[in-house]
């Protein structure tokens, strides 16, 4: 029989007597000394017995009593651990706690600890209802209960470093540090195993029967993998013998499989991709994206997957990112597919498209900096693969459907250290999908020198009329080569487009468009008149060019180009301007309302400018006389040159503009402070007058305005021409409109309006912009998420509007205006806290018709997703239907329904 006492926690403790010893709680190093009368017997780690405090106790009572405890609301001990000569299975201390209360026996093997108990143990933790310690057997055992309603509470929780198991009960080996767990629910990584029995073992490995694999957090959850028998290791895998799907409890037969792997770690591994299934009318049944995955490295790692098409398709794309740290990060995309051009699969045609995206971008801040932007394709790519990503994303389009342009650049800039020099290379490419025109910038090279500033002091002091006098070189020499060869042929109405091959680079590197250009300013600024700045410049330029033009008269008497001369000649100018500004403060103060005040900030400036004349220059220009019409015609020497050729007829002109901000304070009942609001960001006109034009002096005034309404909640940028001149039978005349009433002619504008017009939508965007740019992701994929916000699916707003509206006008000499209106619109709105639409359009107004519209709908289903992605009119129209779990480990379970737009041809 075995004797035990108990220390009193609680009044209402169940396991102990009642007794006068109220503390909240009780912590014991290692063991517990126990009071006994007349004898002592020590537990695991004790080899000798030690000597207790002598407290008088009565033998009628097994609880501490009131005289030993008079007086003290502590226990006191001599030790809170023993020190042991020999080693034991216990090798650490043992803290444990209980809010209700602590009971040993006699011996002092056996612990019991109720209510709330805890107890540690190295790395180990655990907490339950009850916890029973049994010295003797080096083992641990935990109990949970269910309260009144049901509800689990008191279950054990096993912690084991960072693996945290809960359970009905657990018995815990600390000898062996095996143990065996009763119904445990457990994380591996994102996945959750529910087990009825569980033992583990010493490398903290699970074996379980009878037991389920699942995503779902709930404690019944909505779906499960059961299996008959699984092997856990912890960050590494799950292994599975016999396994089935069941969902709410539904068994899914005859779909099973006779093993199975699950990863569990959340590092990167080589593995096998698995493809998604599908069929076109167009390229027939095919399996998708299906590949392998190469974890090379901590730094490399490699994508490979690939499409096959029962009617004769392919494709493969592979996927590389990078990354040094400190250094550079970066990703390379490569596609290749194989189309077939006809539905009839006796017709053998095909279209074959290549695509290659790379995108390179420095990550530390030394002299020298790389940087890469590269997007080139097949002109037909984007029709063909429009569905398909270049970096293996289904959510992430590197093209889009109604992409027109692709553009690609690559930059190396260095500053040379100690040196006020500076050089930049760079290497950009162009491309229309849609007239297959090429354009490349191959290289271009700039050099530039810092604002130098000879009469500067050193020592400070007062400053003289010379100490901001300043000048600058810099140096740009570009290259430019495209496939357009002109038009060919007498009655050409078109230009030729050829074909980009490295066949034909030669001829296009002949007609390339080169030049280097020279210049150097002179500035300086000064202040006059108290209130005004006055700033005159001078500049220097010269280009270089390695061909120059010869023209002559052909039979019918016109002026034609006649020669290229492959001559180094140079062409050299030079203008001089003179610019005075100052700033105008104006302002009122209202004592009463919300409004405070208003300031009003002008900005006038005018400048003076002189540029000679260099068409007498037989070396810039070639001068033809008409004597028939008495008149004489000059034809340059670097007409469509990469850099122009100089100017015709001097230039002595004035300019002016005026900048405007107004803005105002606003206090409310609620604001502590005023606050300010801007009314105006900027409203700016400005023109020119040139003294020495023969007509026409005054240029056309331009206007541009910029400013936030509704609360910043929508901004709007304005721009308009106005040409102070009369028209008359669609001809401008030299007489200003102002003579008959009017201010002038619009001859172009343009308006641009762009919103979230949800204040928490656009709190929300700011953040995702935020998460994305500080992400891992490549610049290529960071650009097509922050130009896509539709793409983020947040429930917790109920709805999003993004508005973007653009009007631009033009009005020609005929009086034929051209007005043209683009809006795009796109948003998403919750129905329910589970339910979300998503939507992209626009509206073109000129062909009055939508753009190309589409729909997503989701469903928050807890640990699965549904969506429709439904493009329902339009040369893309399609569809795609899925159900899918939301955690990535379980990416492949889903089921997938869709029309590619490749039906529609």
């Amino acid at each position: 029989m075995i004797t035990r006492f108990a220390i009193t926690l609680r009044k209402n403790a169940k396991k102990s007597q009642n007794g006068v010893y109220k503390p909240k709680s009780v912590r014991i190093r290692l063991v517990l000394f126990i009071l006994v009368i007349g004898h002592f017997s020590g537990f695991a780690q004790v080899e000798r017995p030690v000597t207790t405090p002598v407290i008088n106790q009565p033998a009628a009572t097994d609880s501490i009593s009131k005289t030993a405890l008079a007086g003290s609301d502590t226990l006191k001990l001599p030790s809170d651990s023993l020190k042991v000569k020999k080693k034991s299975a216990i090798e650490t201390t043992i803290n444990y706690t209980a809010n209700d209360s602590i009971v040993s026996s006699i011996n002092g093997k056996l612990i019991w600890l109720y209510g709330n108990a805890k107890i540690t143990y190295g790395v180990i933790e655990l907490e339950a209802d009850e916890i029973l310690i049994d010295y003797g057997n080096n083992t641990v055992t935990a109990n949970g209960r269910r309260d009144s309603a049901g509800r689990r509470i008191g279950f054990p929780i096993f912690k084991n470093g960072s693996e945290v198991y809960e359970t009905k009960d657990i018995v815990y080996n600390i000898k062996t540090k095996r143990a065996k767990i009763s119904e445990v629910v457990t994380k591996q990584g994102e996945g959750i195993i529910h087990g009825k029995t569980v033992y583990k073992n010493e490398k903290n490995e699970l074996l379980t029967k009878d037991n389920l694999y699942t995503t779902c957090t709930l404690e019944h959850p909505h779906f499960a993998i059961r299996s008959t028998k699984v092997k856990a290791i912890p960050n590494d895998k799950i292994v599975s013998g016999p396994f089935h799907l069941e969902f709410n409890d539904v068994p899914i037969y005859p779909a099973g499989f006779a093993f199975g792997m699950f990863p569990a770690e959340r590092e990167s591994k080589s593995g096998i991709i698995f493809p998604s299934y599908g069929e076109e009318r167009r390229r027939g049944f095919n399996i998708r994206q299906g590949g392998y995955f190469f974890d090379i490295s901590e730094y490399l790692k490699l994508m490979i997957v690939g499409d096959l098409y029962s009617k004769g398709g392919h494709a493969i794309r592979t996927n590389v990112n990078y990354n040094k740290r400190y250094a550079y990060t970066g990703s390379l995309n490569f596609s290749y597919s194989k189309t077939p051009q006809s539905r009839d699969i006796e017709d053998r045609s095909s279209a074959n498209d290549y695509s290659l995206n790379w995108s390179h971008s420095p990550q530390s801040k030394g002299t020298g900096r790389f940087s890469a932007s590269v997007n080139a394709a097949t002109s037909t790519y984007n029709l063909n693969n429009n569905l398909f990503s270049n970096n293996v994303s289904p959510n992430s389009n590197g093209l889009n459907n109604t992409q027109r342009r692709m553009q690609s650049n690559v930059s190396y800039g260095k500053t040379l250290k100690g040196t006020p020099f500076s050089f930049g290379l760079n290497a950009s490419h162009s491309q229309d999908l849609i007239t297959r025109k090429v354009d490349l910038l191959l290289p271009s090279l700039t050099v530039n020198m810092n604002n130098i500033y000879p009469f500067q002091k050193k020592s400070g002091g007062k400053s003289g009329p010379l100490e901001n006098f300043n000048f600058r070189y810099t140096m740009a020499a570009q290259n430019k080569i495209n496939n357009n060869l002109g038009r060919i042929g007498a009655n050409a109405l078109e230009d030729s487009i050829a074909a980009f091959t490295p066949a034909n680079f030669n001829i296009f590197w002949d007609k390339g468009n080169r030049g280097m250009r020279h210049t150097i300013p002179f500035s300086t600024s000064a202040k006059v008149f108290k209130y005004f700045t006055l700033a005159p410049s001078v500049q220097l330029e010269e280009v270089w060019y390695g061909e120059r033009l010869e023209w002559g008269r052909n039979e019918d008497g016109a002026i034609v180009k006649i020669d290229t001369a492959k001559v180094f000649n140079r062409v050299t100018s030079y203008s001089g301007s003179l610019s005075l500004n100052t700033r105008i403060y104006g302002g009122l103060t209202f004592k009463r309302g919300s409004v405070k005040a208003i300031r009003h900030v002008i900005n006038p400036s005018i400048s003076y400018s002189y540029r000679p004349d260099f068409s007498e220059n037989e070396n810039y220009f070639q001068r033809f006389v008409d004597t028939e019409r008495d008149r004489v015609e000059y034809k340059s020497r670097h007409e469509g040159f990469m850099y122009g050729g100089a100017s015709i007829g001097k230039n002595q002109s004035m300019g002016f503009s005026i900048n405007n901000n107004l803005e105002m304070k606003v206090k409310s009942k609620d604001d502590t402070v005023a606050r300010k609001v801007t009314i105006l960001n900027q409203l700016s006109l400005g023109s020119s007058y040139n003294f020495l034009a023969d007509s026409f002096k005054l240029a056309p005034l331009g206007l541009s305005a910029n400013t936030n309404v509704l609360n910043n909640k929508l901004n709007i940028n304005a721009s308009a021409t106005l040409d102070p001149y009369t028209y008359q039978n669609g001809r401008r005349i030299d007489v200003y409109s102002l003579s008959s009433g009017k201010l002038g002619r619009i001859t172009n504008a343009n308006i641009a309006l762009g919103t979230n017009l949800n204040p928490k939508g656009q709190e929300s965007d700011a953040k995702t912009q935020e998460k994305i740019g500080k992400s891992n992701m490549s610049e290529a994929d960071k650009q097509y998420m922050l130009n896509n916000p539709g793409n983020y699916v947040d429930f917790s707003i109920p709805w999003n509007l993004r508005i973007n509206y653009n009007l631009s006008y033009n009005n020609t000499l005929l009086n034929q205006r051209d007005i043209k209106q683009n809006l795009q619109f796109s948003g998403d709105l919750s129905l329910s806290e589970q339910w979300k639409i998503q939507f992209n359009s626009g509206f073109d107004f000129e062909a009055k018709k939508l753009t190309q519209t589409n729909l997503v709908i989701l469903r928050d289903l807890h640990c699965w997703t549904m969506s429709l992605n439904w493009t329902p009119f339009g040369y893309f129209t399609q569809y795609d239907f899925r159900i899918n779990v939301k955690a990535s480990v379980l990416q492949d379970l889903k089921m997938e329904r869709r029309k590619p737009f490749f039906d529609n041809f």
